[in-house]
């Protein structure tokens, strides 16, 4: 009975110090991540090379993790090259304090210009060479057109012939624009005051083409 006793005692004293031996093994690692400017780095990547885990920092690249010692941390984080940090294997220190400072891996080019001719002279070249489609000819002779005839109506219409009388159109068409901004303005087609002016146009025969503006 008593070698029983004995037996147990030891088998609980092994497993005592494999436990202890075991909680020695894991140490606990915190810290901050910055860069070069000692900006704080948010949301870093931290990798456990011996546990396979990863971690993330906080807003304010602050990170507090356990790791069994020996491994080796890696921080990564977009635009800045890694960083690793080993743990040592053996020591008296269970927390370790790291503040990790990243590199910046992006390289900023001069920005430059890309034009499909070699020089100057061959874009001249080019633009003169340039053909010029008939149906674009005809629609901008066609716009030409319209725009003498609206100012040939402008000319005859007495609204115009005012000052007072141009302001307040124009400030009325500002106001208009304002009003109806973001949204879909109703169309002209369904205006009774826009179809009465033009029936009272067509009775006195501002529409009709007349040389005498030649």
């Amino acid at each position: 009975m008593k070698f029983c006793l004995v037996y147990i005692s030891f088998i609980l004293l092994i497993l005592h110090v494999n436990v202890f031996s075991q909680d020695k093994k894991v140490v606990q690692v915190k810290g901050v991540v910055t860069n070069q400017q000692n900006e704080l780095l948010p949301y870093v990547f931290v990798y456990d090379q011996l546990g396979q885990k990863g971690y993330l920092s906080n807003e304010q690249g602050e990170f507090n993790i356990f790791v069994e010692r020996g491994t080796e941390l890696t921080f990564s984080y977009l635009g800045y090259k890694k960083q690793s940090y080993s743990i040592p294997l053996v020591g008296n220190s269970y927390i370790f304090f790291l503040k990790i400072r990243l590199v910046s891996d992006t390289i900023l080019l001069k920005e430059i210009t890309i034009f499909p001719w070699k020089t100057y002279q061959q874009f001249i070249q080019a633009v003169l060479n340039t053909v010029v489609p008939d149906d674009d000819v005809a629609r901008a002779e066609r716009n030409f057109e319209l725009l003498k005839t609206q100012m040939y109506l402008t000319e005859l219409d007495e609204r115009f012939q005012s000052p007072s009388l141009s302001y307040k159109i124009s400030m009325k068409q500002m106001s208009s624009n304002l009003y109806w901004k973001g949204q879909t303005q109703p169309l002209q087609i369904f205006n009774i005051m826009a179809w009465q002016e033009f029936v009272r146009y067509l009775r006195e025969g501002k529409f009709k083409n007349t040389d005498s503006r030649n």
